[in-house]
C-alpha cells in the first residue's frame, strides 16, 4: 500500500483561459494517480515553469505522438521552453503512485536528457494507450477514461519498502518543525542514515534532505493559497529571510511573483 497521507502537492498557476485544465480518477485509480492534466499553450514562444513536488508525470505532445517522456522529482523549479500553438497531455501520480505500474526503481530508469527520462519502462500497453488518445478526436474527459482503463489493466498492488513509508509518513507530518535525519531518527524507520539515502535516491531520485524540502516547499505552497496575506511560512521556516531564500530556490521566484504572475509565458 501507498503511505496514506493528506497531501496535495500544487503548481502555479496558469492564467490563460483553459490553458491549464485537471481531472481527478475516480476510484480505484485515484490511489495511485492524483489527476490527469492538459497545458494548452498558444501561439508564440512560451516557457512553462515547473514546481518540483516528489511525483512522477508521464507526458505527450497531443500533436505529436512520438514525442512522450516522463518527468520524474526534482528539486528546484524546472523551465520548460515550448512554441505554441502546442498542447500537452500528463498523467501526474501521487507519491510512489507510479509503483502501482512500474516495479523498476526509478535511478534503474534510462536517462534521456537532464528533465526526461525514457518511458519505455512504463507497459507497452500503457504508453501505447495513451499515444492511441492523441490520434482520436476526443475531449479532454474522453482522453482522460481512454487512458484510465489502460492504467487500471495495468495496475497492481505496489510492493514497496515500509521502512520507506515511515519516512514519507514522517516528513509529511513532521512537515511544520525541523525535521531530524539523524541516525537515531533513522533508526525508527528500521535502518541506517546511509541506508535511508539509498532508499530515497532508487525510488525518487532524490536525497531525503531534498526530499524533505520538497515536502516543506508544498506544504508553503498550500498554506499561502488558502491565506495568500497569511505568514504562511512561520511554522515551517526560521524566519522570514530563511523563507524567501528557500522559496526562491525551489520555484524560482518569489512567493507573490508566482500567485500573481502565470507560469506559463510568453518570452517573443
Amino acid at each position: 500500500m501507498l503511505p496514506e497521507i493528506n497531501y496535495h502537492p500544487l503548481q502555479g498557476r496558469v492564467l490563460q483561459d483553459q490553458g491549464y485544465i485537471t481531472l481527478a480518477p475516480t476510484t480505484p485509480l485515484s490511489h495511485w494517480v492524483q489527476h490527469f492534466w492538459q497545458l494548452n499553450v498558444p501561439l508564440g514562444r512560451y516557457c512553462y515553469r515547473s514546481m518540483p513536488d516528489n511525483c512522477v508525470d508521464v507526458i505527450v505532445n497531443l500533436r505529436n505522438a512520438d514525442d512522450i517522456f516522463i518527468v520524474t522529482p526534482y528539486s528546484s523549479a524546472r523551465v520548460f521552453e515550448l512554441q505554441g500553438p502546442d498542447a500537452y497531455f500528463g498523467i501526474r501520480f501521487r507519491l510512489l503512485g507510479h509503483k502501482a505500474i512500474v516495479s523498476t526503481p526509478l535511478e534503474a530508469w534510462d536517462t534521456l536528457a537532464d528533465d526526461t527520462r525514457n518511458p519505455d519502462v512504463f507497459p507497452t500497453r500503457v504508453i501505447q494507450a495513451i499515444q492511441d488518445s492523441t490520434l482520436f478526436n476526443l475531449s479532454f474527459e474522453q482522453r482522460c477514461q481512454h487512458v484510465s482503463v489502460s492504467l487500471l489493466n495495468a495496475s497492481s498492488q505496489p510492493s514497496i519498502d515500509h521502512r520507506l513509508m515511515r519516512f514519507v509518513r514522517y516528513s509529511h507530518h513532521h512537515v511544520s518543525s525541523n525535521i531530524d535525519l539523524s541516525e537515531r531518527t533513522c533508526s525508527e524507520f528500521g535502518l541506517s542514515a546511509r541506508q535511508l539515502r539509498r532508499l530515497t535516491q532508487q525510488h525518487f531520485g532524490l536525497s531525503p534532505r531534498e526530499f524533505t524540502r520538497v515536502m516543506r516547499f508544498q506544504h508553503a505552497l498550500n498554506q499561502l493559497k488558502k491565506q495568500p496575506t497569511n505568514a504562511g511560512w512561520q511554522d515551517s521556516y526560521y524566519d522570514q529571510s530563511h523563507f524567501i531564500r528557500e522559496f526562491k530556490r525551489m520555484a524560482g521566484t518569489t512567493p507573490s511573483d508566482l500567485f500573481r504572475l502565470s507560469v506559463l509565458y510568453n518570452t517573443d
